[in-house]
């Protein structure tokens, strides 16, 4: 009987610590110097990428898992490209298309899944995957917070980046160019603002309802404006925008629903 008990304890102790070393340990992307190309850097396979899986902001994670080769070489491109050489827009450009990216392929290599953050406890699929990208291994929480946000302190890019879950920004079906990123952000920002999934305004109630995006980032929409409100204003018609700069609107923040965005 004791020797059963034993064996039982063993055995339950050995499930756990694979599943602890599944959610727990961190994945690295074995990308390296051995994807080095002669191929001028370009987003052109990603623009692909999106036009053939992205529709209405839903992506087709189960048809680009069996055919990742189009994403699999834009990575390629991504872990030996030189980002710090570019022009202040152009990497502007790289970094969120790169994190778009990156998200997918998270996803793809853990699917299926009905969230990412089914995918790693505890926020570690942004923490605890890392991926290589310039000659580096990053996380996706150091290229949003440590690079973007940081480096270029814009608050629209909160409207670009997409985390793979209904609450984010719908994934647009094409990449981010630096001629056209000024008119990109500011269309992102516009979609989302005026969206009542994302921006509820209750004038019986003098509420407003919001994502709670500017609640988790309510410090960079002062980059330029004075807080959330004021942030606001600038994207909504004039009536709206008097509504949410009265002092007596009180602000409340919607639920976040971290379901996939997949297409199926």
């Amino acid at each position: 009987m004791k020797n059963r008990i034993l064996i039982g304890c063993l055995l339950l102790l050995s499930v756990v610590s694979v599943l602890f070393q599944y959610h727990y340990r961190v994945e690295a992307d074995s990308r390296g110097e051995q994807h080095a190309t002669d191929t001028p850097f370009s987003h052109d396979l990603f623009n692909q990428v999106l036009q053939e899986h992205v529709d209405k902001g839903k992506v087709d994670y189960a048809k680009l898992k069996a055919n990742p080769e189009k994403l699999e070489a834009y990575l390629d491109l991504l872990a030996v490209a030189k980002p710090a050489e570019m022009p202040y827009n152009t990497q502007l450009t790289f970094w969120i298309n790169t994190y778009n990216a990156l998200i997918i392929k998270g996803v793809i290599d853990h699917y299926p899944t009905k969230s990412v953050r089914k995918i790693k406890l505890f926020g570690g699929f942004f923490s605890r995957l890392k991926f290589q990208v310039a000659g580096e291994k990053y996380s996706l929480n150091q290229i949003e917070h440590d690079i973007i946000r940081k480096e270029f302190v814009d608050p629209r890019v909160h409207f670009a980046l997409v985390c793979a879950s209904k609450s984010c920004p719908p994934l647009e079906n094409s990449v981010y160019l630096s001629e056209t990123i000024e008119e990109q952000l500011d269309a992102v920002t516009l979609k989302f603002v005026t969206n009542p999934e994302k921006v509820r305004l209750d004038r019986a109630k003098r509420r407003v309802y919001l994502s709670k995006i500017f609640k988790w980032y309510k410090a960079d929409f002062t980059e330029g404006y004075d807080g959330v409100p004021d942030f606001l204003a600038d994207y909504l018609p004039a009536e709206d925008a008097d509504f949410v700069l009265a002092k007596d609107v009180k602000f409340h923040y919607l639920g976040y629903d971290w379901t996939l965005n997949d297409k199926k």
